[in-house]
């Protein structure tokens, strides 16, 4: 009987899960459309109907000026539907009679307010949960002490004059040497010295001579880490820094036991008796975890536009990606994977739900923007070639291409979903 019930509330719990993440889906998108239906009647067109779903009408109400409300069935879209938007009308509030900057304007505002519905509730996203940012978990002890300038703790707040807002930024921002800024202790830090990325660990790799300070003695594998007291993170550092020296040198060995020592050594028997390999360490030598932070009133209103900006540039790389074949179409998904991951996310509460429309809505934004045939991008690319040439090109063939892209489109999308299955 309980086990029974259980089961019956981790149904429900999932079907509630389910339920709120077409709800915020559906809601993204009835934004998206709201842009293209205010913009339109503060300009007068001619709307036929706007639409919250797809699919049967299960509701609809037609308004005295003839415009249609209606929700649909289908909980996967909407759309604000104008007259002449596809094919010839000829009245003057028909979509394509019409000034082209006055269609330019309706067709950007989908995007438009996916943006600022994104940077409304990403503001107050951050200040009722603050922000997450990429704290540093762990230094390796591997990593050349220099590195070491952070520490646990440390939030990373800027990488080269540039703020870090996401994951991405960080890893798009990493540079061979690097001047960061954390945030210790509640305070900025400017971190004295340069962090550097991709280090070389230099190995003892044959030894023709005793290097020892009476208690430890360097063996083969053994990592040479400083000469002079400077740190050797470079490639060819160790014959670099050998040649710089005098007669004699402080050399500094960390056993394979984790022992460090430093000994005096003639300059001259360690460039002809010791033979160093060098290996390449990929990243910055630390580890990174996750953690929210509140920053500032007006830091904050700051750091949403960046944020909202950042995302843009993400979404950006990852279809700049996909067309290179940098990214492989595995990372991107159609409606069955957006429906379960928006599900997902709906189950873990309110702070990963208004977090996931931030980046959803950017996205869709983004995206909307593209100059894809049945997109908002690819209809203002045929009203600017209208613009500039001073006459349009032929509805007909402009509602063919926009149809054919459409069907492609959703196609494209559904097979992605079904090749991940």
């Amino acid at each position: 009987m309980v086990n029974n019930l259980a089961s019956a509330l981790d149904v429900l719990a999932i079907l509630g899960s389910f339920v709120l993440g077409l709800v915020v889906l559906l809601l993204m998108v009835t934004v998206h459309e709201f842009g293209h239906y205010v913009s339109g009647k503060l300009l007068k067109f001619d709307i036929l109907e706007f639409s919250i779903g797809m699919g049967p009408k299960l509701f609809s109400k037609k308004k005295k000026n003839g415009e249609i409300f209606s929700i649909r069935a289908l909980p996967l879209g909407g759309f604000c539907a104008f007259a002449g938007e596809d094919e010839e009308n000829q009245s003057p509030g028909a979509f394509n009679n019409q000034a082209p900057w006055k269609r330019l304007i309706v067709l950007f505002s989908g995007a438009l307010m996916n943006f600022v519905s994104a940077i409304l509730v990403c503001s107050i996203a951050f200040a009722c949960f603050g922000e997450t940012v990429t704290v540093v978990h762990s230094v390796s002890d591997f990593a050349p002490t220099q590195n070491h300038v952070l520490q646990q703790g440390d939030i990373i707040y800027e990488i080269d004059g540039k703020k870090v807002y996401t994951v991405d930024s960080l890893s798009f921002y990493t540079s061979d040497e690097m001047q960061i800024k954390v945030i210790r202790n509640g305070e900025i830090v400017t971190l004295n010295g340069v962090v550097t990325k991709d280090f070389v660990f230099s190995y003892v790799s044959s030894i023709g001579m005793e290097i020892s300070d009476g208690q430890n003695v360097a063996k083969i594998n053994d990592q040479i880490t400083k000469i002079d007291g400077q740190y050797l993170t470079k490639a060819n550092d160790f014959k670099t820094l050998l040649n710089m020296a005098g007669e004699t040198c402080q050399l500094t060995v960390v056993t394979q036991q984790g022992n460090e020592f430093t000994v005096e050594v003639a300059t001259t028997d360690l460039l002809s008796k010791v033979t160093v390999q060098e290996r390449v360490f990929h990243g910055m030598g630390i580890t990174t975890t996750y953690q929210t932070y509140r920053f500032g009133f007006w830091e904050t209103l700051g750091r949403v536009f960046g944020y909202c900006l950042e995302v843009a540039m993400f979404v950006l790389r990852t279809l700049g990606g996909l067309l290179t074949g940098a990214i492989g179409i595995d990372a991107v998904g159609g409606p069955i994977t957006t429906i379960s991951l928006t599900t997902q996310v709906a189950s873990q509460g309110i702070q990963s739900i208004v977090t996931f429309f931030v980046l959803l809505s950017v996205n869709l934004g983004v995206f909307n923007l593209l100059p894809v045939p049945a997109l908002d991008g690819c209809r203002m690319v045929f009203v600017l070639v209208e613009w500039i040439r001073g006459k349009p090109i032929n509805r007909n063939i402009e509602g063919i291409i926009n149809t054919i892209g459409f069907f492609v489109l959703v196609t494209l999308m559904v097979l992605i979903d079904l090749l991940k299955l």
